[in-house]
């Protein structure tokens, strides 16, 4: 048997009159009262929680979440019959915490009960937290934490990358995978590993899809895209070129743990289509890649509508979508610093990976 909420099963009923204002009011009836004829304290305290905390949420963007973390009540008259009303509203709210007060009356228009109370606030739904032992990128502004499922990346996507590369300019570009724990985020760290030779940066526009699409048309393909990040495609190279040499896939090139750092990411409405926008890497504070997004083959339309063709693509998932040129080999102790214009930085350093015991 599903209960339904306490403030259903007592009836009460939740107007929001303007921003931080609220107001609750409860028709009284039997299961409301006690053996002496007089409503209950905990059915005053449920009303006047009611109101407050629907104040709160009248006062906070529509994303936010709230949660009543203490409540204060002081009863100054017996209620007995006909209709409760209680009134909200937030006195004072910041970034994290939100202080509000009200009062309930009688049909006669007596103060029945005054409360007084705090509610934390949060910048997201906790409800949607994911652990942090699960792969996932942050949502800017939000902090709502996405959890990551397939990590498709583009390889000659950008033209003078492909003449850096010795590439023929006439082949399309070419889609691999990266495992999601080949992520790392802002601040962490990429650990090389030992004895893989050479290992390249390549900073890159990574799309985020939002929601589900299959064989989506690139006129629609934008819509299923949650938002941008910059990221970095770690390549082993050596690697990378005996597995060509031997007609093997890229997987130990391209998904080592720590393969894949990425930014936050900024909403796809304050970015834009994902073309126009300046992209760089600077190692220990030298420019090594610059380009624009422009210059990429595939636009980002493009790319989740040809993928989408084969692959369903699901929220969470990640699309890689190449870089410029100007690749170039890091070492332990190096600090990288990369720029998205309208997505801002990501830093990470790199490390050496520790012998095993």
């Amino acid at each position: 048997m599903k209960i339904p909420p306490f403030t259903n099963y007592l009836g009460i009923k939740v107007e929001r009159r303007g921003r931080g204002e609220a107001a609750a009011t409860l028709p009284l009836a039997d299961h409301h009262r006690n053996r002496r004829g007089v409503v209950h304290g905990g059915v005053i305290t449920t009303l006047l929680d009611t109101a407050l905390g629907a104040a709160v949420i009248a006062a906070i963007p529509k994303e936010w979440w709230c949660a009543t973390t203490s409540l204060s009540v002081q009863f100054l008259e017996g209620a007995r019959d006909g209709l409760l009303q209680a009134t909200g509203r937030v006195a004072r709210r910041g970034s994290r915490v939100a202080f509000a007060q009200g009062e309930i009356r009688d049909e006669a228009g007596r103060v029945v009960a005054v409360g007084q109370g705090t509610w934390h606030l949060w910048p997201f739904d906790p409800r949607k937290v994911v652990q942090e032992t699960r792969p996932y990128v942050v949502m800017k502004d939000s902090g709502e934490k996405i959890p990551v499922g397939k990590i498709l990346a583009i390889g000659r996507n950008y033209p003078a990358h492909v003449a850096e590369m010795k590439n023929r300019q006439d082949r399309p570009p070419v889609v691999f995978f990266k495992p999601p724990s080949a992520l790392i985020h802002d601040g962490d760290v990429i650990v090389l590993p030992a004895d893989a030779g050479t290992c390249d940066h390549e900073v890159e526009l990574v799309a985020v899809i939002g929601k589900t699409c299959r064989s989506v048309a690139e006129g629609d393909a934008l819509d299923h895209v949650a938002g941008f990040a910059v990221g970095l495609d770690m390549t082993l190279r050596k690697v990378q070129k005996e597995a060509r040499q031997a007609g093997e896939p890229w997987a130990r090139a391209k998904g080592f743990d720590t393969s894949a750092p990425i930014s936050t990411v900024v909403p796809r409405e304050k970015v834009g289509d994902g073309t126009g926008l300046a992209i760089s890497l600077d190692v220990n504070g030298e420019r090594r890649q610059e380009g624009n997004t422009s210059a990429m083959s595939l636009s980002v339309a493009r790319l989740v509508a040809d993928l989408s063709g084969w692959i369903t693509l699901e929220r969470g998932d990640l699309v890689f979508t190449g870089t410029p040129s100007g690749v170039g080999p890091v070492s332990p102790g190096d600090y990288l610093e990369a720029r998205l214009e309208k997505c801002g930085t990501l830093s990470v350093k790199v490390i050496a990976q520790k012998p095993e015991k």
